[in-house]
């Protein structure tokens, strides 16, 4: 096999697992997290979630700078936690059990779990009220119709 038919399969075949990836096969950047990121969270519950301090009654400008803080602290953290992958060349959830333990690891991952399964939860009832609204039909025949759909 030449080299050009070895890159062309090695793009879209991972070749390695959790063992040390070289500088030379590293690619991305800051700004390709951020479109990842940004589009992954262009959704209605994000936005409605984004909202929410203001819809229960808080003021649109502490909302905001609550909002603004807590995205800071959350992102430093992470930030911190992330450096570590290339350093020791781990991913995440595999470094994470140095500052957890093997056992301690399980509550972020449950938590984890429990945050993936109310997001969830949370989208399908805001798409299906969408879908109820515009179909002018009842709200748990619109969940249905967008569980059918997803």
């Amino acid at each position: 096999m030449d080299s050009s038919a070895e890159k062309a399969n090695s793009s879209f075949i991972e070749n390695r697992s959790i063992d040390f990836i070289p500088e030379n096969e590293r690619h991305g950047g800051v700004f390709a997290q951020f479109t990842l990121w940004f589009g992954a969270n262009l959704q209605i519950t994000a936005i409605v979630t984004g909202a929410l301090a203001v819809v229960l009654g808080g003021d649109v400008f502490w909302s905001i700078i609550g909002s603004f803080v807590g995205q800071c602290f959350g992102a430093a953290v992470m930030a911190l936690h992330a450096a570590q992958g290339p350093k020791l060349g781990l991913p995440q959830m595999i470094s994470s059990r140095v500052q957890f333990g093997v056992y301690g690891a399980c509550i972020p991952i449950i938590l984890v779990c429990l945050m993936y399964i109310g997001f969830t939860a949370t989208g399908e009832v805001l798409a299906g009220k969408a879908i109820a609204h515009l179909a002018h039909v009842s709200n748990t025949t619109g969940i249905l119709i967008y569980a059918c759909l997803i």
